[in-house]
């Protein structure tokens, strides 16, 4: 499962990863995992599955009234094997074109996800979420003094199902994720958030459909394109729709995966230049197994 990542919110961080092991993870039941399909961590939006990990994402772009810069973490613990809670935040930055910087924590988000189905012969996963990011908990420069409450559903679907003449496609696969924003403000907006993620894996193409003898590190890589979205429900708002194609590449290994995306804004009220995304998602369930990453009833 992923971090609570806020778009709208502000950044101005960089981050570095040493790169390591380019195996293939091992099936843990607690990553996102149906059949033989893996579903990465997505870096724009929560991914389907319910897990223990710690998650890091950066994000830096220009909206157009100044440089917007987040650093997110998240720290999932596993209660069952299919329910846990998650604490997440954002650590935000604001360089405008006129005027002072502001820079500090935007309010947490405490999470409860249960894993609704998943389907190994089908290749298919669904998550349900919900979400309280509790005013007044975030700096005074970012946060709101109103609280938000957000349920979400998030689905992962694998192509493995097709004939194998298609073969080819089989490594494709689909994610997406969508949830509505309900502040405890009646003046504060509706939101929307709706993403969707296209994604091909190179793993698995090699291991089950027909090995390419492509070497390391790209025999570990999934290519992807994530498409993250924001609809205002309310009329007042002066932009209804921004969001962002993301398009890069997701590298997973035994104990972490790192994944690098460009922003590319949809329109004007999005931003006017390409952002960069960069995460790191640290595996729980693979690196502490009798600890941190073992749920805590079995």
């Amino acid at each position: 499962m992923r971090r609570l990542v806020n778009f709208s919110g502000v950044r101005g961080w960089g981050m570095m990863l040493l790169a390591a092991v380019a195996l293939l993870p091992a099936a843990a039941e607690a990553h996102a995992i149906a059949g033989m399909r893996l579903f990465p961590a997505t870096l724009g939006f929560d991914d389907p599955g319910v897990a223990a990990e710690l998650p890091l994402v950066f994000n830096s772009i220009n909206t157009g009234n100044g440089v917007q810069d987040t650093f997110s973490t998240a720290y999932a613990q596993l209660f069952t094997k299919k329910f846990g809670l998650v604490v997440s935040g954002d650590y935000q930055q604001l360089v405008p074109q006129i005027g002072p910087s502001q820079r500090g924590w935007d309010n947490f988000t405490v999470a409860a996800a249960y894993q609704i189905y998943k389907s190994d012969a089908d290749e298919s996963i669904g998550m349900l979420q919900l979400a309280d990011t509790p005013g007044g908990s975030g700096s005074r420069a970012i946060g709101t003094t109103y609280s938000t409450y957000t349920p979400e559903f998030a689905f992962g679907q694998g192509f493995g199902f097709l004939p194998y003449k298609l073969r080819y496609l089989q490594p494709f696969a689909l994610t997406g994720a969508v949830s509505e924003n309900f502040p405890a403000n009646s003046a504060a907006p509706r939101m929307l958030n709706w993403a969707l993620s296209i994604q091909y894996s190179i793993p698995y193409l090699q291991n089950f459909v027909r090995y390419a003898n492509i070497k390391a590190p790209f025999n570990n890589m999934i290519p992807i394109i994530e498409i993250p979205m924001q609809t205002c429900l309310d009329a007042a708002c002066p932009a209804r729709t921004t969001g962002y194609i993301d398009p890069g590449v997701i590298w997973i290994g035994h104990y972490f995966q790192w994944g690098v995306e460009l922003q590319v804004p949809t329109n004007r009220a999005s931003g006017n230049r390409v952002g960069i995304l960069f995460g790191v998602d640290f595996y729980f369930d693979d690196l502490y197994p009798h600890s941190l990453g073992a749920p805590i009833f079995n």
